[in-house]
């Protein structure tokens, strides 16, 4: 056997033992550190003194305890959500009643804020599993890395990529930049979105860093909107190309960190990595400024053959898009307790009901009353999502076209039965055109693929590279179960699901309203949304954060309410439920009650 083929066969080796390893590490470090806790409600019976409620609170492992409404109802840090321990808890004559509890299958309910994983090493279980997080995503890139320089791996990562010339590139550059241009334009940020943000999770993310420093700097964060407008107008017109698309790329990076703390990652998460990904593409060879300026001056066109080179700027829409879905198919496959539960209890109409009142027609309402049809349509919506990413491992572009005309309605059935509109997942679909047919009726019969040479070698080998990174940041994602700002996600959209009707109904978290305590009595603030991030911080203010109620006092005085003989504020909650006999919605109160947070203290604070 030559060196050659043994250095081959050693480092394939290496790259299948990094493979494996880091798929092990986050199982391995999870059993080890323990299940993550969960902040959960007890609501404990009038019997119960203190020295039981201590004992009690012992014998179940509940921590860090924070009294709520009444002297009977406490918020605790959950350490221990075995189903054991949940089960004896449930069934404690001494509990009267749990929240954020499923109670039938004693598990924590999928809205249960999580906390640290403390059950046996105190302190340090997140240190554990995120070292080995970090761990296992420097393996699996290396492995993929590895694995792509095979020859077999790399003809199947690319062998979707049509055969293209820089004429058709040209073409596609000016329609998706234009429409990524009108996206961006029609989407601005400025520093407000950072300085009204209440969201305590987010800051708590890796991302801290970022946003600290555009705290620090807002002008930068004005600007993001004009910098986008100039620089994507120069790469739509193939002006400086090699210039203005990275900065192009730059600000819609800092876009995205601005607008997700306030949106979320789904609405522009894939087009930020199509971006990215797109980087190594020969954007401006043909139909561009470029182009036009060298043959003024009479140099030789930059312009190669046809071939894959130019072929990959059209395909890696299909690819980013198409890891997003099925992503997000997974998800509904892996997040119910079993594999078959999101279809089968017809979990499409729970979210469409839960979003009909933004949506433009009331056919969610409908399918609500046809459970076979709501059965078909969650598999639809599955199938769909998983199918996506096969476009991008085809040849066939009739194929391609078919699949993403299937994903129109998918697309569309946001907007018309929940009216939720992701216009960036829209631009995505431009790729899915035949562009090798159209780009057939303008080229010259016969015309010459591209053949590799020494001075674009390593072009090919840097997209090839952002290839396996675009599809290892979802393998991480998605195994990890990671959301962070701007682009990971593992995409769990409408990915819970319900047993029953009565379930749903149980599980509605009260919408809550502003209601202030004055001289006169109590007044209600109906112009004030106490949206959750602004409950959350109310919450804080209540356990004694000076800094919340700081925020909840400035909040209260952007609503336009004469503060000044306010004694204290209180958040009273609402239920919204569905009448699934009648097909219509009913608000009743809730028991639910924050506050009340004296005013008085806040204004001093401030």
């Amino acid at each position: 056997m030559s060196v050659a083929l043994q250095a081959r066969g050693w480092w394939t080796t290496a790259a299948f033992g990094c493979a494996v390893l880091g798929c092990a590490l986050p199982v391995v470090a999870r059993l080890v550190a323990g299940p993550r806790g969960a902040d959960v409600h007890v609501e404990w019976a009038a019997s119960v003194d203190e020295a039981m409620r201590e004992r009690l609170v012992e014998k179940y492992r509940l921590e860090d305890p924070r009294k709520l409404k009444d002297t009977y109802t406490w918020r605790y840090d959950l350490v221990d959500p075995s189903r054991e321990n949940i089960r004896a808890l449930v069934n404690d004559p001494a509990i009267e009643d749990t929240h954020e509890i499923d109670r039938g299958d004693f598990v924590l309910a999928p809205t249960a804020p999580r906390t640290a994983r403390r059950q046996r090493f105190a302190g340090w279980g997140d240190t554990i599993v995120g070292a080995a997080d970090g761990l296992t995503i420097g393996l699996i890139v290396l492995a993929l890395c590895g694995l792509a320089t095979r020859t077999p791996l790399r003809e199947l990562l690319s062998r979707g990529i049509p055969a293209m010339d820089a004429e058709s590139v040209g073409l596609f550059r000016i329609v998706f930049g234009s429409a990524a241009v009108v996206y961006f334009a029609t989407h601005p940020v400025d520093a407000s979105w950072l300085a009204d943000t209440f969201d305590l999770e987010l800051e708590n993310r890796p991302s801290v860093a970022v946003f600290d420093w555009l705290r620090t700097h807002p002008t930068v964060v004005d600007r993001i909107a004009p910098w986008l407008l100039i620089t994507g107008l120069a790469f739509t017109a193939g002006a400086f190309t090699c210039l203005t698309y990275p900065l192009f790329v730059a600000g819609a990076l800092l876009w995205g960190y601005v607008a997700t703390s306030t949106t979320g990652i789904h609405p522009s998460g894939p087009l930020l990595i199509t971006l990215i990904a797109l980087l190594p593409s020969r954007w401006a060879d043909a139909l561009s400024v470029d182009a036009g300026r060298r043959r003024i001056r009479g140099r030789a066109s930059l312009a190669r053959p046809a071939g894959p080179l130019y072929g990959y700027s059209l395909w890696v829409p299909v690819l980013s898009l198409g890891v997003g879905l099925a992503a997000a198919a997974w998800a509904k496959l892996t997040v119910p307790p079993h594999w078959t539960d999101w279809v089968l209890n017809g979990t499409v109409k729970y979210h469409l009901i839960r979003d009909v009142v933004n949506a433009p027609v009331d056919w969610g309402l409908q399918l609500a009353g046809y459970p076979w049809l709501a059965v078909l349509a969650s598999l639809c919506v599955i199938v769909l999502e998983a199918a996506v990413i096969t476009a991008a491992f085809t040849r066939n572009q009739w194929y391609r076209l078919v699949v993403g005309i299937a994903a129109v309605p998918l697309a569309g059935g946001f907007y018309l039965f929940m009216g939720v509109f992701w216009p960036a997942w829209w631009i995505q679909l431009l790729a899915f055109l035949p562009w090798p047919w159209l780009a057939s009726r303008r080229r010259r019969a016969g015309a010459p693929v591209a053949a590799p040479t020494t001075a674009t070698r390593w072009l090919p080998a840097t997209q090839h590279a952002l290839i396996v990174l675009v599809i290892a940041q979802q393998l991480v994602s998605s195994s990890l179960k990671v959301d962070h700002i701007p682009i990971f996600s593992w995409y769990d959209m409408y990915s819970i699901t319900y047993r029953s009707t009565a379930v749903w109904d149980a599980s509605r978290d009260p919408t809550y309203r502003l209601v202030l305590s004055t001289d006169e009595g109590r007044v209600e603030i109906p112009a004030c949304n106490p949206y959750p991030a602004f409950v959350r911080a109310f919450q804080a203010a209540l356990e004694g954060s000076s800094e919340a109620r700081q925020r909840i006092w400035r909040a209260l005085q952007a609503c336009g309410k004469d503060l000044t003989d306010v004694h204290d504020v209180t958040l009273e909650g609402d239920v919204r439920t569905f009448d699934w006999e009648r097909l219509t919605f009913r608000v009743r109160p809730s028991a639910a009650r924050l506050g009340p947070l004296p005013i008085g203290d806040a204004a001093a604070g401030n």
